[in-house]
């Protein structure tokens, strides 16, 4: 594949929404989804004249996690700012944000190679909280409806520096970062219902007449899928080279652009120029007081460091090997992760622990005290076949625990899941698969180890159920060493 004429400089700025129990500077509920249009709502979050506004302290508490995450620099002091705007899902016509004095400042998030070691790293700019605004929904005939139920949810953004250098990249990056977030447990960050979404900011650089031009930024609002902040990249960069290459207004233009993206049309569309920090007429909000978060006990982050639990890039350094391609789906699942790592701390193998997360999950949602790890040692002794235990796991989960004074044996007793084994009938089976297969015991006997699974195979099928693999295995390699 030739190399593109260009290099893109790409930065975005997600936004997640917190899943706290009340909205941002108010006491209504979270919830904007699932909710009849308009009902959780408040005069302050509608912006009435008069309503004070009250910061949700367990959101500063998620946002300074994140910042712990993406380790970057927690200020002593962080304010709130007024940025103006009007949007017709603004009531308020201005935001509760912050400009120059965010809760975090900094970090990075490293992008890892299969084998564990850093392939890339983005940094950050910095992590900062804000409201939410409301959801436009448009019907036919040209009539939108506006839902405030969204309006004042607490909302981080977290602003890259421009260090990606690829669609592909920022796509891989969307997606680590919404990884972190749910493993520390802030946000759902569903992109399908806008819980994050993305703004990407893009331009190229390239060579032309001897001289390195930089093409001005174009800022893509809204991006909901990594699939789709893939595709404006490549898109927008393209445009960008063709219209400067065509002598467009690109060669002249100096302000920044602010588009959307048609997932229908597959096209980026200009819509205005950018607004700057003047456009927007910051100024300290007057109704809350800036936050000292090291003089509070609950959001120190000396003390809130030590809750962090473990981060998706420590899980894989030291299992990725090991686990492969089932790491990466147990990952996106907080719930699988802690199955994860407690299983591997009760002794199981992390290869093991990931099969069963897979193949039988809704017996760990159920298990007690115990009951993995009773299930565990009766196949790794051989007593029962996993495959057995996963094809009756329904029934074996609802007799197990029909008393607590059953063991994990006496249930595999009953259900007729544990292995007989018969010396007699073991011994009888080997010599019959040998004989009946001389080529493969000349070429294990040659050093072709592996075929000792075919053979360990033929004796189970010959014993009938009489024979468990680990014993089997160990009474073949005795039987073909002579």
């Amino acid at each position: 594949m030739s190399s593109l004429p260009y290099r893109y400089i790409v930065g975005l700025e997600v936004h997640a929404e917190l899943n706290t129990e009340t909205k941002m500077f108010c006491r209504c509920v979270n919830k904007p989804f699932g909710s009849e249009p308009n009902t959780n709502v408040c005069p302050v979050c509608l912006g009435l004249p008069g309503t004070l506004p009250v910061p949700n302290r367990e959101a500063v508490k998620k946002t300074i996690l994140v910042g712990l995450a993406l380790e970057s620099t927690i200020p002593k002091i962080s304010k709130w700012d007024r940025k103006h705007y009007f949007y017709p899902d603004s009531p308020k016509a201005y935001q509760i944000s912050q400009s120059d004095m965010p809760l975090c400042v900094g970090g990075h998030l490293d992008l890892l190679a299969p084998d564990g070691s850093v392939e890339s790293t983005v940094r950050f700019e910095r992590v900062h909280l804000e409201e939410d605004a409301g959801k436009l929904q448009h019907a036919a005939g040209g009539v939108s409806h506006v839902d405030l139920n969204r309006a004042g949810v607490p909302l981080i953004e977290m602003v890259s520096k421009p260090d990606l250098t690829s669609p592909e990249q920022a796509r891989r990056f969307l997606q680590e970062l919404r990884l972190l977030v749910r493993a520390v447990g802030v946000s759902d960050a569903d992109m399908e219902k806008g819980q994050m979404r993305c703004d990407v900011n893009i331009n190229i650089a390239f060579e032309h007449e001897g001289t390195t031009i930089k093409t001005p930024i174009t800022e893509v609002k809204n991006v909901n899928s990594t699939r789709a902040v893939e595709r404006s990249i490549a898109t927008e960069a393209q445009r960008q080279y063709d219209e400067w290459m065509a002598d467009g207004p690109i060669r002249t233009r100096t302000n920044k652009l602010t588009s959307g993206w048609d997932e229908d049309t597959n096209e980026v569309k200009i819509q205005r120029a950018k607004e700057g920090a003047n456009d927007y007429r910051y100024f300290p909000e007057p109704d809350i007081p800036p936050v000292a978060v090291y003089e509070l006990a609950d959001l120190n982050p000396k003390t809130l460091v030590k809750t962090l639990p473990e981060l998706p890039n420590s899980i894989r350094k030291q299992y990725a090997k090991e686990v492969g391609a089932d790491l990466e789906s147990i990952l996106s699942d907080r719930e699988e992760i802690e199955y994860f790592k407690q299983y591997i701390a009760e002794g199981m193998p992390a290869k093991v622990v990931a099969n069963w997360i897979k193949q039988v999950p809704d017996f760990l949602s159920v298990a007690q005290d115990g009951d993995v790890l009773a299930v565990y040692g009766l196949i790794k002794s051989g007593d029962m076949s996993f495959s057995a235990f996963k094809e009756k796991v329904a029934q074996f989960t609802a007799d197990l625990h029909s008393s607590r004074e059953r063991t994990a044996k006496d249930t595999a007793q009953t259900l007729g899941l544990l292995q007989v084994h018969d010396e007699n009938v073991v011994q009888s089976a080997i010599a019959e698969v040998i004989a009946a297969n001389p080529q493969a015991v000349a070429d294990y006997k040659s050093g072709n180890e592996r075929i000792i699974g075919f053979i360990v195979g033929q004796v189970m099928k010959k014993a009938a159920g009489k024979a468990q693999p680990a014993h089997v295995q160990e009474a073949v390699k005795a039987e073909l060493a002579k």
